[in-house]
């Protein structure tokens, strides 16, 4: 009786409980993809949408284009969880928070056996190009990328990964700060050209000529040097904005081949003066300076220097559209905006620095003419220079 007594009472306890009901936990696939890109929408609505709701995988979908909003929290996304720009496609599926990533279009075959699979990496990336060959590279964020032809299983890599797991380390040196390197070095290397540094000490000769006093002088420099400053930046903000309609991991790759060549052209220039291919103002252009030199105003020195900002730029523009493609295809465009801001700022540097100097007569001559003397070797050296950092951003972008 005692017995039954308990079993009873047991029995009321565990009624009175509350029902808990287990789910399985949820799993979410986020895509960032080009609305204008009609084989992107394609492979979504068909190929993916397939495979994820196979899986029991909901989706969400985010147009970068129409929504700006979704570009920059792509961006962060993809600086958030590492993914090397060399890796990064304009079409991107990130699974179970960022655990499985799926940039551009992978095999089917790969996909489908990473969203059944249960023991995976703490991450996993998965590259491969839109409508290529269906080869494919694997990284689990630790270790070198690994490349596969088409039909290879993803299993591959996941023994190859497991077996040499502890050997690996993850990078030390992210991507921010490589990139803000590359914006300032090449910012400081755009500014060294014989275009505008040329102008200005023939501007500051020509003041101290005809008697002008050093304050004055300083103002027309300045005046100059913010017009020249503002102009560039103008431009680089109106590129800017048509590398944002133009997203693509290609971006970057036409950049870095732009700064080879504008180099290339610049070491030939030095090491060949009669080359027929120069970069330079032209000579209508440079009639023009003139005239607005020798007026030696201060509205003078603005139009002066609003000129030499739209002029040198096929002299000295090959770098900066460079830097606008990576920027273009790296950053969402607030950010690419501030590093905008910090390359002039290190492309007028020169000019500041030699205008600090020429304020003294004596200075401002030598400084003329070593400019004369040494031009050929100056270009030489700022070109052989942009060709080094074009090729090394040719080989991190590919």
């Amino acid at each position: 009786m005692h017995r039954k007594t308990i079993l009873l009472f047991l029995a009321l306890l565990l009624s009175a409980l509350p029902v808990v009901t287990v789910h399985a936990q949820s799993r979410q696939a986020v895509i960032y993809y080009n609305q204008a890109c009609d084989e992107c929408v394609t492979y979504i609505e068909g190929e993916l949408n397939n495979l994820l709701a196979s899986n029991a995988i909901s989706i969400v979908k985010k147009d970068y284009i129409n929504e700006r909003a979704n570009r920059a929290e792509f961006n962060d996304l993809n600086d958030q969880l590492g993914v090397p720009l060399e890796l990064q496609s304009h079409l991107a599926t990130f699974v179970d928070g960022g655990r499985i990533i799926l940039q551009g279009e992978p095999p089917r075959q790969v996909v489908e056996a990473l969203l059944k699979a249960t023991d995976l990496p703490e991450q996993i990336l998965i590259y491969s190009d839109e409508g290529g060959d269906g080869s494919y590279q694997a990284w689990a964020f630790a270790g070198p990328v690994q490349s596969y032809p088409p039909n290879t299983p993803i299993s591959e890599y996941l023994t190859w990964f497991a077996a040499n797991q502890s050997s690996f380390s993850k990078p030390a040196v992210s991507q921010q700060s490589l990139l803000l390197s590359t914006v300032l070095l090449t910012g400081l290397v755009d500014g060294i050209n014989p275009c505008a540094i040329a102008i200005l000490l023939f501007f500051i000769t020509f003041l101290f000529s005809i008697r002008k006093n050093r304050w004055a002088i300083a103002q027309m420099g300045l005046v100059y040097i913010a017009s020249v400053y503002v102009v560039y930046f103008l431009v680089g903000l109106g590129l800017l904005k048509v590398s944002g309609l133009a997203q693509g991991h290609w971006l970057g790759q036409v950049g870095a081949g732009l700064l080879i060549l504008f180099g290339s052209i610049n070491l030939i220039n030095a090491l060949f003066p009669k080359f027929p291919i120069r970069l330079e103002l032209p000579e209508i252009g440079k009639e023009g300076l003139k005239t607005w030199m020798y007026r030696a105003t201060l509205p003078a020195s603005l139009v002066l220097g609003t000129l030499m900002g739209l002029e040198s730029f096929p002299c000295s523009g090959g770098p900066y559209v460079a830097i606008l493609g990576l920027l273009g295809s790296q950053t969402e465009f607030w950010q690419g905006l501030a590093y905008l801001a910090l390359y002039n700022l290190m492309f007028v540097l020169p000019l500041v620095i030699i205008l600090g100097l020429s304020l003294n007569p004596v200075m401002g001559r030598k400084m003329q003419a070593w400019e004369r003397a040494s031009s050929r070797t100056v270009r030489g050296v700022t070109g052989a220079i942009m060709a080094i950092l074009g090729s090394g951003l040719l080989l991190w972008v590919l």
